[in-house]
């Protein structure tokens, strides 16, 4: 399995459409694909709990965890009708976009 989580800067106007748009137009695009298993978005946690918590600073207010049985099919759905419409709505809701990929070497998912 392969996760590829996705850092989306989003102005704090935009943010509820942010997640309407994961609900409304990405689950529904990532659940007809082969090989897709799950999907998270998270929002960090307000500045001064993070803070207290003593969590790393980060430029980003989201994260979107996709997880893929492998990267090729990953890379399909890069690839599918599904993601053209999906991927522009995403960015054009963020300031900045950074990602990072990894292989899932542990995991105690229980659907």
């Amino acid at each position: 399995m392969m996760l590829l989580q996705i850092y989306f800067e989003i102005d704090t106007l935009k943010q509820a459409e942010f997640e309407a748009m994961y609900t409304a137009v990405y689950v529904p695009a990532l659940r007809q694909q082969q090989g897709y298993i799950r999907s998270s978005l998270l929002r960090i946690f307000p500045a001064d709990l993070a803070q207290e918590i003593g969590a790393a600073p980060t430029q980003f207010e989201y994260q979107l965890e996709l997880v893929f049985d492998t990267e090729e099919n990953r890379r399909r759905w890069v690839a599918s009708p599904e993601h053209q419409r999906a991927w522009p709505q995403a960015a054009a809701l963020a300031r900045s976009v950074a990602h990072r990929a990894y292989v899932i070497a542990g995991d105690d998912f229980n659907p």
